[in-house]
């Protein structure tokens, strides 16, 4: 009979869905991404009080955040790697590879990790490419805890 020793732990990816609405377009763009790594930070601006003798003895939190760094590469998906650049309901190859634009709108699907999955704004992002190597994306995404600006960015 086999004995189970040590202590569980949570690991892997399991974040499956990626829609960036651009403002003014007509299509979502559900960018076909497979992701390697994301770091998810909650972050908030806290003012400390003092007293006379310099103590902390209070703080107030405010502006809480959640931010999320996506590590990822975009992948084909069947026929087209991605559905909608704005203007058409169906993109090439070349296009899938464009970055999403600062201000878009993302939706996370994550079935395994709720904490993750919403609605986040891109900040900015960049493009790594080498010869002999894959498109690699980073993605700055973040959002408010209490105010879901992502939807009504302008």
């Amino acid at each position: 009979m086999a004995t189970q020793k040590g202590k569980g732990v949570v690991f892997g990816i399991s974040s499956s869905g990626f829609k960036f609405t651009a403002l003014d377009v007509t299509y979502d763009r559900a960018i076909s991404l497979e992701p390697t790594g994301q770091t998810l930070r909650h972050e908030a601006e806290i003012i400390k009080f003092k007293d006379k003798q310099g103590e902390d003895v209070g703080a107030v939190v405010f502006n809480q955040s959640k931010r999320l760094t996506l590590n990822c590469y975009p992948v084909h998906s069947g026929t087209a790697i991605d559905s909608g650049d704005g203007t058409t309901a169906v993109q090439t190859a070349a296009q899938a590879n464009n970055l999403p634009q600062p201000g878009e709108q993302c939706v996370i699907t994550d079935s395994g990790d709720t904490e993750i999955a919403g609605n986040y704004m891109v900040e900015s992002c960049e493009k790594a490419k080498t010869n002999g190597e894959i498109t690699t994306f980073t993605l700055e995404l973040a959002n408010s805890v209490s105010n879901d600006y992502s939807a009504t960015v302008a």
